[in-house]
């Protein structure tokens, strides 16, 4: 049986599969895409009570740890990979070579791969990339094959497994928006069906970091002796906190503060950042709008990705008369699709190779 596993690699968070459970469906591990380059004078400071839960990854000479803790291994000069180098860079081969370790096969027949809208005219360098024999940590690790999609289609490929045959055959007559938030970019893309309408199809760089950086610039001025607040911090005030943010050791309430801190104890910090939300997410829509128009033949919007929450009310301001799917599961439901999508990618391969 063949062997097919995808991976999801997003600035923001990285989504693969390591195995398929018994009704077929993949097992998804999802870590934050954070690269620490390691310091061999600091390599084990906890002096081994707690090992971290991480692959160590050689890239041209330099060594890089990515996994589930990777951020314990960071600093401010490590992290995300938020710039054009992007397949070319360290941090993300280190990413994409490190995440094979956790795919649990040396074997793999199809690898599936998902590129921002943007970053599309890459897909053939990133398959040269890939195709091949790669060693980790003394592991030799080969790769046969290697599908490219761009990662909103993801998203419609799981939602179009999860709709049923009946509902999947009736999607296939549709124009579909999909919209997929991540943390670099926004990307969307406009398709009859899982046919892909290029011109009506886009990616801007106003994904979750822009909006971190938005807030960020108002919270420096109301905590003026802290400096910047680090977006880490900021971004979990979104997806783990909800209704507070920590700075400093204290909880203030979130995304509005008006001189009461969690507790209700006085404190001299006001600020209110809905408008720097509001202004990147709005200024997403604008875009996509430009390219896609305000919506009369869209017959279904969908939402994707970890962000969705931050950008739904954009979303909906900009095609009010619409009913906005959110897909089932949207933090991973990408590299679920791009998985499904590979099921069906590798068997039409076969058999076209069959037919010759």
């Amino acid at each position: 049986m063949a062997t097919i596993r995808a991976l999801e690699l997003g600035f923001g968070s990285t989504s693969l599969v390591t195995g398929v459970n018994e009704n077929g469906s993949p097992k998804i591990l999802t870590f934050p895409s954070i690269v620490s380059q390691v310091d061999p004078s600091k390599s084990d400071l906890g002096a081994g009570l707690n090992d971290r839960n991480t692959v160590l990854v050689d890239i041209k000479g330099s060594k890089y740890e990515i996994g589930i803790d990777a951020s314990l291994g960071s600093d401010k000069t490590n992290g995300r990979v938020l710039n054009n180098k992007y397949i070319t860079s360290d941090q993300y081969q280190a990413l994409l070579f490190g995440s094979l370790v956790y795919m649990n096969e040396t074997e793999i027949d199809l690898l599936v791969l998902g590129l921002p809208v943007e970053n599309w005219h890459r897909k053939q360098e990133l398959k040269d990339l890939v195709i091949g024999c790669h060693e980790v940590n003394g592991k030799k690790y080969n790769i046969k094959d290697c599908w490219v999609i761009v990662q909103p289609m993801g998203g419609l490929l799981s939602h179009a497994n999860d709709s049923g045959q009946a509902a999947f055959s009736e999607m296939r007559e549709k124009t579909i928006l999909s919209l997929d938030p991540g943390f670099g970019t926004w990307d969307f893309i406009c398709s009859k069906g899982l046919i892909i309408n290029n011109s009506r199809s886009g990616g801007v760089d106003q994904g979750m970091s822009a909006v971190l950086a938005s807030v960020a610039r108002v919270l420096k001025v109301a905590f003026p002796d802290l400096g910047s607040i680090p977006i880490e911090q900021i971004d979990e005030a979104f997806y783990k906190h909800k209704d507070h943010i920590r700075i400093a050791g204290r909880k203030y309430p979130f995304p509005v503060c008006v001189g009461k801190d969690m507790s209700g104890k006085d404190v001299d910090i006001h600020f209110d950042v809905r408008s720097a939300i509001s202004n990147v997410t709005g200024s997403a829509l604008t875009s996509t709008q430009n390219k896609v128009g305000l919506g009369g033949d869209i017959d279904l919007i969908l939402l994707m990705g970890g962000p969705h929450e931050v950008f739904l009310n954009a979303v909906k301001e900009a095609y009010p008369a619409h009913e906005i799917t959110v897909v089932k599961n949207p933090l991973t439901a990408i590299c679920t699709g791009m998985y499904y999508g590979g099921l069906q990618y590798y068997a039409a391969t076969q058999l076209k190779n069959t037919a010759a």
